[in-house]
């Protein structure tokens, strides 16, 4: 992180006011970009849709895919102060009216593999990182991993915890033997939220 201090199109480090709802500025600053482009958005950890909707209602390009991996059942395990089962759904999906949105249920073990069978990924792809367990986030990078490609974002959502999204992350790297260089877009909430462009 120290060597993004000061760098990126957004990075509020260091901010006193490190709130949940800043999140928003590092996707509307990718949204900015991405608003005009065919895009598929791949997001794993969904929970209430927040974000699977925003950038499906800001982004209406046609041809444009979103697709959102959850189990809807909340946190298989405990994670940092939340207990096993925070941001239980019931296992019900969001509510979304667009065709070009796509929910999975499940646990990423037994989803994800499967359904990427069925994806694109010949557009510029957007990764949304958000299922903060570090079991999680890593089973989910080597999934996409032979679907990586130049322009490709990658976004994590609690990327400040360490022994979860960034130690996924770095191991990540390890494994690949750093094939991509992943360019520092931008970071909020104290790299709490951060976000790649893979180069």
């Amino acid at each position: 992180m120290s060597e993004n201090k000061g760098k990126g199109e957004i990075n509020d480090y260091y901010t006193r006011s490190a709130t949940y709802k800043n999140r928003i500025q590092l996707h509307d600053k990718l949204l900015s970009e991405l608003k005009n482009k065919p895009i598929y958005y791949y997001e794993f950890g969904v929970a209430g849709g927040d974000m699977i909707k925003k950038w499906s209602s800001i982004n209406k390009i046609e041809t444009s895919r979103f697709v959102g991996f959850d189990s809807f059942e909340g946190l298989p395990e405990h994670w940092e102060e939340k207990q096993q089962g925070h941001f239980n759904q019931d296992g019900k999906f969001p509510d979304i009216k667009d065709s070009r949105v796509k929910f999975v249920k499940g646990w990423f073990q037994d989803s994800v593999y499967k359904e990427l069978l069925n994806c694109n990924f010949e557009k510029q792809c957007v990764y949304h990182l958000d299922a903060d367990l570090f079991s999680s986030t890593l089973y989910v990078l080597f999934q996409i991993q032979p679907k990586l490609k130049v322009n490709d974002i990658l976004i994590f959502d609690e990327f400040s915890s360490f022994e979860h999204e960034f130690d996924a992350f770095e191991i990540f790297k390890k494994c690949t033997n750093n094939k991509w260089q992943f360019e520092f877009i931008g970071a909020v909430n104290n790299y709490r939220q951060v976000a790649f462009k893979l180069k």
